[in-house]
């Protein structure tokens, strides 16, 4: 992926780095991975971007890259893009950009925040589905989930059975896919 520009490149109709993070992020099936994604997507005008679980008026940090090893020592200083977003489980989250320049229209703002929400809600799903994604054999919930796909339950019903989040449980069939593949 190219340098990212928000000024040239996170308007509304001309962005190919909104569409490609939109596009790419189902493939995404880890929390690294989909922040290193993000990190890509945003390019080297982001100094740190982290997601937020907020309660009532503290914030629990949940994933994200917050450190920064360019030029900027204190991305602290820097402006502050703030998204607050309501998840899936009707809790309130928050996606904090922290860019070099801020963002010059209504659109790249747009833009951005669509990323931020995607990011966000897709982040909490695999925080949600957090079994041992790296073990090699299916595991006991994503047997679960296929049997009772083949079985025609939907993703909602699979999700009250599990007390799952509709997303994990997507997340659970796309890594047993992945298996099965391999």
């Amino acid at each position: 992926m190219s340098e990212y520009i928000p000024s040239t490149q996170l308007r509304a109709g001309s962005s190919t780095t909104a569409a490609d993070f939109i596009a790419s992020v189902d493939a995404t099936l880890t929390i690294e991975s989909l922040v290193t994604r993000f990190s890509q997507a945003l390019g080297l005008q982001a100094a740190s971007h982290a997601c937020y679980a907020v309660e009532g008026e503290s914030r629990r940090f949940l994933f994200g890259e917050t450190g920064w090893a360019g030029p900027v020592a204190q991305p602290e200083i820097l402006p502050r893009l703030c998204f607050s977003i309501m998840g899936w489980d009707e809790k309130q989250y928050e996606v904090e950009i922290r860019l070099l320049s801020m963002l010059e229209s209504r659109e790249e703002r747009a833009n951005l925040h669509a990323m931020a929400t995607l990011y966000l809600c897709r982040g909490i799903a695999l925080l949600d589905a957090r079994d041992d994604a790296a073990a090699p054999a299916l595991t006991d919930t994503e047997l679960f989930c296929l049997d009772r796909r083949r079985d025609g339950w939907c993703d909602l019903d699979i999700a009250e059975a599990l007390d799952r989040s509709v997303q994990a449980v997507k997340v659970h069939i796309q890594r047993a896919q992945g298996k099965q593949r391999d």
